[in-house]
């Protein structure tokens, strides 16, 4: 059977909610007995047979729950032990052919987003911005998510090549690329990723369609860097394929992404310091975490002297 088959059935069991289901109904057989045994008229014999009855149904409803549980925990024990060949195989393919990926086939990979999601990210990007605090962006790539950061000053742009942020860049006029902060970093090589940008400084940090496409010791790599680039309450806001979710192991069966589930990226992040602020799963490919450090921003900044930013029109 495969992975995804397995992650298929734990998210059916997890999407029905058992206990509550189970106390729903153990409270209505309860009532039910109270009417009969108190106010029914109903002779000793048969109340006491409907108060047994009761106490017999009540605890085969809690071994009914408790089967239910022991299901799902077989199921976690099976996708822990399987997926560690879906691990191993992420990472040799981020190590072995994503290096290799080029410019334009980088630039030419899309991610399937839902209107109403495209404006729950945006919403929540533009909550982050402000112009007293730096900001980060990680590969910005063709789409315009870049527009909604521009009032985080200054902004950084980061990618593994100058050419993976020229069409983002090239949006704005000549003034405000050179206030822009062009970063390249290289994530497969040994040592720190971000070492060359300032610690302590960040207020937001956003990657869309980046870490849909890194292994998970490489996602926690970068986590326990941002931690050391935000500043207190600073957040940082990064797409990633889901793969505690059946469609996305699905994704990573077919190398479309690669295998990285949620629950391995929280507990990495938690560790690291930070707070879990939301996570998203959208209609399309989209799946998205928010982590914060903990803290409150704090900006020695009075006044902003940029006007207003605009992307060039065509």
């Amino acid at each position: 059977m495969k992975l995804s088959d397995i992650v298929a059935r734990l998210n059916l069991l997890d999407s029905l909610d058992v206990p509550s289901e189970c106390d729903i109904a153990t409270g209505t057989l309860k009532n039910i007995t109270h009417v009969v045994v108190e106010h029914a008229n109903a002779n000793q014999t048969s109340s006491t047979d409907i108060a047994k009855t009761y106490t017999e149904i009540n605890s085969l409803i809690k071994k009914f729950a408790n089967q239910v549980e022991s299901l799902k925990q077989d199921l976690r024990s099976d996708i822990a032990q399987q997926e560690q060949e879906y691990l191993a195989d992420s990472l040799h393919v981020y190590q072995e052919e994503m290096i290799h990926d080029t410019t334009d086939g980088i630039l030419n990979r899309r991610m399937r987003i839902d209107n109403e999601d495209d404006l729950v990210l945006r919403t929540r990007l533009k909550n982050l911005t402000d112009w007293r605090i730096p900001g980060m962006i990680i590969r910005p790539g063709v789409e315009t998510f870049i527009e909604d950061m521009v009032p985080l000053d200054p902004l950084y742009v980061v990618d593994h090549d100058p050419e993976l942020m020229r069409p983002a860049i090239s949006k704005f006029t000549p003034e405000y690329q050179r206030r822009l902060r062009e970063y390249v970093i290289n994530d497969w090589a040994d040592g720190p990723i971000l070492d060359r940008l300032p610690d302590n400084q960040f207020g937001t940090i956003f990657a869309y369609h980046y870490f849909n496409h890194k292994p998970m010791p490489i996602i926690c790599k970068f986590l326990t860097e941002f931690y050391q680039k935000l500043r207190p309450g600073g957040t940082v806001l990064m797409t990633y394929n889901n793969c505690d979710l059946a469609h996305g192991v699905i994704r990573a069966e077919h190398v479309w992404m690669l295998y990285t589930p949620r629950r391995l990226i929280e507990q990495h992040a938690i560790d690291v310091g930070f707070e879990l602020i939301m996570a998203y799963d959208g209609k399309g490919d989209v799946s998205w975490l928010e982590f914060r450090k903990p803290g409150d921003i704090v900006s020695l900044r009075g006044g902003q002297t940029l006007a207003k930013v605009l992307a060039k029109t065509e």
